[in-house]
C-alpha cells in the first residue's frame, strides 16, 4: 500500500524539512492538529522574518535532539530566544557513532538497523522526550535533529502512532523527507564523503524509504507489541499517552 500524503511544509529560505504533524485522520473520528507539534532540522540559517513566523503560529517549546559537539557546531538560533522554552535531550546518547555502525553492517547498512539499535538501546532518553512533550507548557512545540530525518523520524512514528494514525500513513510521512529535504541532504553528502564514506553507504545513511520505517516498526510489533506498547514498555503510562495524544487532538 502506497499513500500519498499533502502536508503542511515550510518554506522558510535558508532552512528545510520544517513540517507540522497535523492534518492526518485518527481512526478515531478526528484529525491531528496543525500548529500543534513541528518537526525538522536545526533552523541553522532561519532568517529573522521566518522566525518571527514561526513564533506567530504559537512556538513556546523546543526540544533538541542532538549530542553536544552538534549544538556547538551549529547552535539552534532560538535556543536563547525568552519567548521559547529550549530543552536539549541527546537522543541518540550512548550509541555507537554512525560511522562505526555502518563499517560493521557492512554493505547490508542501511538507517533502519540504526533505528532499532536506538528503540532497543536509548529508551531512557526515548521516555523523556516523550515526558518533556507531554509535560511541555502550551502553545506549539518543535523537534529537531540535524537534518530533521533520524532521531526526528523516531519520535515522529511514536507520536503519531500513539495519536492513532494508520501505520502506513505513519510510513509515508517520514519518507517526505525525500522530497522536502532534498537540498539539504546534496549539502550533508558532502561531508559524509569527506569521512571516507562510499557513494553507496552515503545514499544508505541519507534515505528515508517507506521500507526502512516499515521494518522499524515491524520490529516494535514483534519486540514490544506494537508502538503504543512500547512506549509502555519505556514508563510512558497511559495517562501519559494520552497527554501525548490530546496535545494532537
Amino acid at each position: 500500500m502506497t499513500v500519498t500524503l499533502d502536508t503542511v511544509a515550510l518554506p522558510y529560505a535558508g532552512v528545510h524539512n520544517i513540517r507540522c504533524l497535523g492534518g492526518y485522520p485518527t481512526g478515531r473520528g478526528g484529525t491531528t492538529r496543525a500548529d500543534a507539534i513541528w518537526r525538522g532540522c536545526a533552523l541553522t540559517g532561519i532568517g529573522d522574518t521566518e522566525r518571527e513566523d514561526l513564533l506567530t503560529r504559537g512556538l513556546a517549546t523546543i526540544i533538541d535532539l542532538r549530542r553536544a559537539d552538534e549544538i556547538a557546531a551549529a547552535p539552534n538560533p532560538l535556543a536563547g530566544d525568552p519567548r521559547v522554552s529550549y530543552v536539549n535531550i541527546p537522543l541518540f546518547d550512548g550509541l555507537a557513532p554512525l560511522d562505526r555502525m555502518a563499517e560493521e553492517a557492512g554493505g547490508g547498512f542501511n538507517m533502519g538497523i540504526r533505528y532499532r539499535r536506538a528503540l532497543d538501546d536509548c529508551q531512557d532518553n526515548m521516555a523523556r522526550v516523550m515526558r518533556t512533550i507531554a509535560d511541555a507548557p502550551p502553545g506549539g512545540l518543535y523537534f529537531h535533529c540535524t537534518a530533521g530525518k533520524d532521531r526526528t523520524g523516531l519520535i515522529a512514528m511514536l507520536l503519531l502512532s500513539n495519536a492513532g494514525v494508520d501505520r502506513e500513513i505513519v510510513i509515508a510521512e517520514y519518507a517526505l523527507t525525500e522530497r522536502l529535504g532534498a537540498s539539504l541532504m546534496d549539502r550533508l553528502r558532502t561531508g559524509i564523503r569527506a569521512r571516507g564514506a562510499t557513494p553507496e553507504r552515503t545514499d544508505r545513511i541519507l534515505a528515508s524509504e517507506p521500507e526502512t520505517m516499515r521494518a522499524v516498526m515491524d520490529h516494535l510489533d514483534k519486540t514490544y507489541g506494537g508502538p503504543v506498547s512500547y512506549l509502555d514498555h519505556i514508563g510512558i503510562d497511559a495517562p501519559l499517552r494520552d497527554s501525548l495524544a490530546a496535545r494532537l487532538a
